[in-house]
């Protein structure tokens, strides 16, 4: 392992590369996912068509596509964005579908007979949307948000495939110059789980304690 050791700081300058993709890429499809779902579960049917339709197509599609996609298809649209960005905004588009499915679905499995509950005691609809409708939905929602953030983490690996320079493109290029494969996979396997492990710890103590509830 010392062709790891020695290599190590050169992993963990890219190992920060995926971490910023992985921020971003979490914090913005969480926010466009979560209003896309909010609006999918209380919105008239045209607008649940439009992002039913718009879940369905991304979901069907390899995120690998959707990488390409934004790569080759931004220069052609007029924007110069660096593979970084393509890559990001693509991982984002993606992972929001998922979050948008996640939040609508948890919005509507809220009971009936919560919301009636609520209109019975003297609230009016604002009041149980924002207190009662949405609080029980985003708590439902909280453990497969979590699981879907552990993935988008582990994804921006193949951001590597359009020469971006993060974990896994600085292995390959570490490999190409040592020929120590299993080694420097082998790190990168270690690097990968202490930075996946801790989302991991926290999807695990939220399904325990929201399957307790």
């Amino acid at each position: 392992m010392d062709v790891a050791f020695l290599n190590i700081n050169y992993l963990l300058k890219a190992a920060l590369i995926t971490l910023e993709m992985a921020v971003a890429t979490v914090v913005l499809s969480f926010i466009v996912g979560t209003a896309l779902g909010v609006a999918a579960a209380l919105s008239g049917r045209l607008v649940r068509s439009v992002l039913t339709v718009y879940v369905y197509v991304v979901r069907g599609v390899p995120v690998l596509v959707l990488i390409f996609i934004a790569y080759f298809g931004l220069p052609r649209l007029g924007v110069d964005a660096p593979n970084y960005v393509a890559a990001t905004i693509a991982l984002v588009i993606y992972f929001a579908a998922f979050v948008a499915d996640i939040v609508r679905g948890s919005i509507l499995a809220v009971p009936k007979s919560t919301v009636e509950a609520g209109l019975a005691i003297g609230l009016r609809w604002r009041q149980v949307l924002t207190q009662i409708q949405l609080p029980l939905g985003m708590r439902l929602a909280l453990p497969p948000l979590v699981t879907t953030a552990s993935i988008a983490v582990k994804s921006t690996s193949y951001a590597s495939i359009v020469g971006v320079w993060e974990l896994t493109y600085a292995s390959r290029e570490v490999v190409e110059r040592t020929l120590a494969a299993f080694e420097i996979f082998f790190a990168v396997m270690v690097i990968y789980f202490c930075i996946c492990y801790p989302i991991s710890l926290c999807a695990t103590y939220l399904q325990r304690r929201y399957a307790a509830a």
